[in-house]
């Protein structure tokens, strides 16, 4: 006998904490043993794909990541939502998705990491240091999984801004595969932003 299937729906809804990464991270662990279960005991077994919804402005790094790893390390596919808000971490987090599926009004922000302390110069420098080498991991996720560029991230930073961007955006960049809402809304859009193009 095994034990009751585990929800395959993960929540990312407030910001990236080590609490949060630890619960997300628990899922994650729990549905691939599931499966790994169902698959000795069953000829054939195909896992549902794991369906990760995101609403959620950033938060830490390390704890980010952290969901990242479990994420590439997953056996079972994983689906991220961006619903809302998808910014900063949690858009590594989103784009680490075997498919990825933006909401119609959802807004996505890509910027570079923050830096900030107190304390010696030495303790600057190596805060300094460990911040370049956070944003180069940041985006590694970036440049292996969407099309933007390493040209588009460089005038981000010159500019110092947070580059926010639509669902569609999102869709033309390669950072989401899709757009979903009611399929008239979404026509009906096209047809409006068409007409307001000079060509």
């Amino acid at each position: 006998m095994t034990e009751l299937a585990p929800s395959r729906k993960i929540i990312i809804s407030n910001f990236i904490t080590d609490e949060l990464a630890e619960h997300v991270i628990s899922q994650i662990i729990e549905i691939n043993d599931y499966d790994r279960q169902m698959s000795q005991l069953l000829k054939v077994y195909t896992p549902e794909p794991i369906e990760m919804y995101i609403n959620s402005g950033g938060g830490s790094a390390s704890a980010g990541f952290a969901i990242v790893a479990a994420m590439e390390m997953s056996e079972t596919s994983i689906v991220t939502y961006g619903i809302g808000i998808v910014a900063s971490m949690a858009l590594g987090i989103f784009v680490c998705g075997d498919q990825r599926i933006a909401h119609r009004f959802t807004r996505f922000m890509y910027h570079s990491v923050s830096y900030g302390g107190k304390g010696m110069l030495k303790d600057h420098h190596d805060g300094l240091q460990e911040s370049s080498t956070i944003q180069e991991m940041y985006d590694s996720l970036f440049l292996e999984e969407t099309g933007i560029t390493r040209e588009q991230m460089d005038e981000i930073y010159e500019k110092k801004s947070n580059f926010f961007f639509s669902g569609k955006k999102a869709v033309e960049l390669g950072v989401a595969h899709s757009v979903i809402g009611k399929p008239e809304l979404i026509e009906e859009e096209d047809d409006i932003l068409a007409n307001l193009r000079p060509y």
